[in-house]
C-alpha cells in the first residue's frame, strides 16, 4: 500500500524518506530523519515521518512523542492527530485518544475532517482495528 500525504507536499529531502518508507526500510528512514532533524528540529514533516517509522517498528512511545511534536509545530495537520490517536488506542489508552481528538477539534473548530475524526475515529478503530 502506498502512503500518500494529501494535506501537504513533502520537501525534496523527505521524498527520499517517503521512498524508504514505501520499501519498508524503516531503520534507514529513521537514521536519515534523525540527521535531518539535527539540522532542523522544527521540520514537522520530518517528525511525522519519523513517528510513522517508529510506530511501524513498535516503538509506540517514541511515535507518540513524534506525533505530539508535529501537533505542537503544526496543529492543523490531520495525519498527525489521527496517528497520535490511533497510537494511543494501540496502547489501550482510550482516554488519551479521546483527549487528543478533543484537543484537535478545539484547535481546529472549522476543520470538517478533524471534526469527522473526533466523531468517528475511535469507533471505527474499535470496530475494524488498525488501519493506518
Amino acid at each position: 500500500m502506498k502512503m500518500q500525504f494529501n494535506t501537504f507536499e513533502l520537501e525534496s529531502p523527505l521524498n527520499y524518506v517517503n521512498e524508504l518508507l514505501l520499501k519498508k526500510e524503516n531503520g534507514k528512514a529513521i537514521r536519515y530523519l534523525n540527521k535531518l532533524l539535527d539540522e532542523n528540529p522544527s521540520n514537522y514533516q520530518a517528525w511525522l515521518l519519523l513517528g510513522i517509522a517508529k510506530r511501524r517498528l513498535g516503538y509506540l512511545n517514541d511515535a507518540i512523542n513524534c506525533f505530539t511534536t508535529v501537533t505542537e509545530l503544526n496543529s492543523s495537520l490531520l495525519e498527525a492527530w489521527g496517528l497520535l490517536t490511533i497510537t494511543y488506542l494501540e496502547k489501550n489508552e482510550r482516554s488519551l485518544a479521546e483527549k487528543t481528538l478533543a484537543k484537535a477539534s478545539q484547535l481546529n473548530p472549522e476543520d470538517e475532517k478533524i471534526q469527522f475524526y473526533r466523531e468517528n475515529l475511535i469507533r471505527l478503530y474499535k470496530k475494524f482495528g488498525p488501519f493506518f
